[in-house]
């Protein structure tokens, strides 16, 4: 997603002790045995919280990383795989077509005898197509046909409501095509850089060979495929200077695009994909698209069809036979990430299904899974934590009139989606078909694709999902001034109609709080009330905002994650301050809601207070492979778990008031270095 779609989620000072047994279900809102009290909550709050679950949780074997959100996850797994399994079983008798495509697609996904069977065979047609490519003109239309398919070569071509109109929904082309995760893989000189460089060249020579290229080759398409990649990624901005975006803003009218590429044919381009008719264009990296025309030209034939080759290859993976899957997972699970086991292919399979028929699954999901009195419990939080940052709002002293009336304005407009959708997408026109699994990926793949693209030129669709109603995470959309939860994070540890108010404003309330924050955040705060990027700041209070966010900054960017590396806080300067601003009104918001009612007796010897903050803590509970972390730190927005906790709350007098921290230590920041923005 482009920055304004900003999610809840992708050593400091007490030991972590060494994990022994398998993780426990928690049967306990703030279950006790979770927290370790040898470690002084003063000390590393995390450490204290979380000590316990640490102590005894294991990562599984097929997973980088262990935490609450896999932990729901895996619930939500099992309540799924019952549905896709009746489905499947049901596929010949159903008389819903929606079923019928949901068994269909599980269906082949899981006929494991099929898809080795039919190996590389699906893709035959499509690789034979790049193989016979004579020239530029050709390369030009494979990249169009490989985009009808959701496979994003050299770049991507998309919708998205216009940044500063955004009641309309124009086309965007975004930088792409990189098979490592990052651009600064290809760019980094050091040694941990190169040597992944040298497994990825590696890897992608293997993954040719499978595909039916003469080994004596492979070798020579796998180099000349690094220099377009690399290529691409120098010319690619950075993750940090994408989160400004002013700089992904440069609406282009159809007819000046070959000022920015002068030999790409885009009528051609836009002819075969049916849309001759579009008009503008934003081009959110104009170097990036000059590059890959330039590279069109310069780079030889032959890397463009490895490179093309290549691609199909990598994004259709997980669908074929064991071979690919195997050659994909050592790379991209066990080298990048640190994973030793593949999941289960009923896990995979799942994912997928999600993937494509998101709404049809949620719709059956949340009949069985979300109740309306969990929807209607957690609308009333989010007005409540909606009101106590429009108190905040007033009180701030550093905030001029004029932009304060602007801010109530878009926090009274904000949307709220909670649970699922109140329209099901239509799926009337995909196709799920039996027979090899990667066909009926790519059929969900070109559905979803023209889908997208239909929107263009169309009024933005303020009631769209961006997540389907399993997903165990929640966002904010700065072009649509929306907050969505889906019913995937409404059940314990986030929110749980069975627990006490402080465990729920400090779980659920924190996340609320946090997507709200984002709308105010240093990209979110450049869009106003109804989406558009504008400059509804005074001057003034924009330097003021940066200021206070420079400190923000510079908190995180001095907090090691994994040995000598550095968290960066540029990078991950919008989740930080949406993570602060979070717990502060949700806490306000806990608070108000004790109005006229007397001190919460304590539970197992927790406060009210305390219990809030010990909620907040135990969402983030995780335990990370090295490998994933050092991955995350170079491409997550989002701070290292532990880091998520500690960081926010050392800047919280209220935390050290409820846990008795009366001087500057490891989890109270000094006066003078404390970030206070909301």
């Amino acid at each position: 997603m482009h920055p304004p779609f900003r999610l809840l989620a992708i050593t400091l000072f007490c030991a972590a002790p060494t994990s022994s047994l398998a993780g426990q279900t928690q049967t306990k809102p703030i279950d006790p045995a979770n927290i370790d009290s040898t470690c002084h909550p003063c000390q590393d709050f995390f450490q204290y919280a979380n000590g316990g679950w640490l102590k005894r949780s294991e990562i599984p074997g097929d997973l980088p990383r262990w935490g609450s959100f896999n932990e729901l996850q895996e619930q939500n797994y099992a309540a799924l795989e019952n549905v896709l399994t009746e489905a499947s079983r049901n596929v010949r008798s159903t008389r819903d077509p929606n079923t019928r495509k949901l068994g269909t697609f599980y269906g082949t996904c899981m006929d494991s005898m099929s898809v080795e069977a039919a190996g590389i065979t699906p893709l035959a047609s499509l690789l034979n197509q790049i193989t016979t490519i004579k020239d530029r003109g050709g390369v030009e239309s494979a990249i169009a046909r490989l985009h009808q398919s959701g496979i994003p070569a050299a770049f991507t071509f998309r919708s998205t409501p216009d940044a500063k109109k955004s009641t309309r929904t124009i086309a965007e082309v975004y930088q792409s095509g990189l098979g490592l995760p990052d651009r600064d893989y290809y760019t980094k000189p050091d040694s941990a850089s190169e040597a992944i460089r040298g497994k990825y060249l590696h890897h992608v020579a293997n993954m040719l060979r499978l595909s039916g290229q003469e080994s004596a080759t492979t070798a020579r398409s796998a180099q000349g495929i690094m220099r377009l990649e690399t290529a691409l990624a120098h010319a690619s901005m950075t993750r940090e200077a994408q989160r400004d975006p002013q700089s992904l803003y440069h609406l282009t009218r159809s007819s000046d695009l070959p000022k920015i590429t002068p030999r790409f044919a885009w009528q051609q381009y836009l002819s075969r994909q049916g849309l001759d008719g579009i008009d503008e264009i934003n081009v959110a990296q104009p170097g990036f698209m000059a590059a890959v025309d330039s590279l069109l030209t310069a780079a030889p034939l032959n890397d463009w069809k490895a490179y093309l080759r290549w691609t199909v290859i990598s994004n259709t993976a997980p669908a074929l036979s064991s071979p690919f899957v195997k050659e994909s997972f050592e790379f991209n699970s066990t080298i990048l990430r640190g994973v030793s086991e593949m999941r289960p292919r009923w896990k995979r399979c799942l994912a997928l299904t999600d993937q494509a028929l998101g709404e049809v699954l949620g719709e059956a999901y949340v009949r069985k899974n979300f109740t309306p009195e969990a929807k209607t419990r957690a609308l009333e939080m989010v007005r409540n934590i909606r009101a106590e940052f429009r108190s905040r709002l007033g009180q701030l002293s550093w905030m001029t009139p004029e932009t304060k009336k602007r801010a109530y304005a878009k926090l009274d407009s904000i949307i709220n989606k909670v649970g699922y959708p109140d329209a099901w997408r239509d799926y009337s026109k995909l196709e799920a078909r039996p027979g090899p699994f990667v066909a009926n990926l790519l059929l969900a793949n070109q559905f979803e694709t023209a889908r997208i693209w239909r929107k263009i030129g169309r009024p933005t669709d303020r009631t769209e999902w961006g997540m389907t109603p399993p997903t165990v995470n929640a966002y904010y959309n700065a072009s649509t001034n929306e907050i969505t939860f889906p019913a995937g994070i409404m059940q314990p540890p986030f929110f749980n109609p069975q627990a006490d108010d402080a465990v729920n404003y400090g779980g659920m309330g924190g996340a609320i709080g946090h997507e709200i924050t984002h709308g105010f955040d240093d990209e979110g705060r450049q869009f106003d009330a109804l989406g558009n990027l504008s400059g509804w700041w005074t001057e003034s209070d924009t330097e003021e905002f940066n200021r206070r966010a420079e400190v923000v900054q510079k908190q995180f960017d001095d907090y090691v994650a994994i040995d000598s590396l550095h968290v960066n806080g540029k990078l991950t300067l919008g989740e930080n301050i949406a993570d602060l601003g979070g717990l502060l009104i949700a806490h306000g918001a806990y608070r108000r809601s004790l109005a006229g009612k007397p001190e919460p007796r304590p539970i197992d010897g927790l406060t009210g207070n305390q219990r809030f903050f010990l909620a907040w803590a135990q969402i983030w509970r995780a335990k990370a492979r090295p490998e994933f972390t050092r991955l995350m730190v170079n491409v997550d927005p989002h701070a290292p778990p532990k880091l998520r906790t500690n960081g926010p709350l050392s800047n919280i007098p209220a935390f050290a008031q409820a846990f008795g921290c009366k001087t500057v230590g490891p989890m109270v920041r000094p006066e003078s270095h404390r970030a206070q923005i909301w």
